[in-house]
């Protein structure tokens, strides 16, 4: 069964009237922005390092890992009698020396940038395995580059 003839359009009209009047209601509560409207917000702090610094950071671990091998070399004695290098010492006495100075000074630090409480998280069970795994495999690596 249709409407009544005239009757739809007078419902289109009302619909678009409101639909207007829903409009105007809705951008006359916006607010106007202006450059004013922003003039005590402070600009958000970059967030990270800048780009000098991480320039700067990635440079020093390149040239760092560079000049590894070259020092662990001149570490090594040569045997005189043939002529081939060697180390002086046993293998695993860097890898332990570095391990135990790591885990004093990292204490130090935990302790004084973020007081007991951040020393007691050092001690965390969770975090402490995912951790130890790294640092094992760390370890090992250590051990093979001395190895070679």
């Amino acid at each position: 069964h249709l409407p009544p003839a005239g009757l739809l359009p007078r419902v289109v009209a009302v619909v678009a009237c409101h639909c207007a009047v829903c409009l105007r209601t809705a951008l006359a509560a916006m607010q106007n922005y202006n450059e004013k409207t922003f003039k005590d917000v402070k600009p958000a702090a970059a967030a990270g390092p800048s780009p000098v610094l991480q320039i700067g950071l990635f440079c020093f671990f390149v040239m760092t890992r560079a000049i590894h091998p070259t020092i662990i070399d001149a570490s090594k004695s040569v045997d005189p009698e043939t002529g081939k290098k060697y180390f002086a010492y046993g293998e695993m006495t860097v890898v332990l020396g570095e391990t135990v100075v790591t885990l004093i000074v990292a204490q130090m630090m935990a302790l004084a940038l973020g007081g007991m409480k951040e020393w007691k998280a050092i001690w965390d069970p969770k975090p402490m395995k995912v951790f130890s795994f790294i640092g094992f495999v760390y370890a090992l690596g250590d051990f093979l580059e001395m190895a070679s």
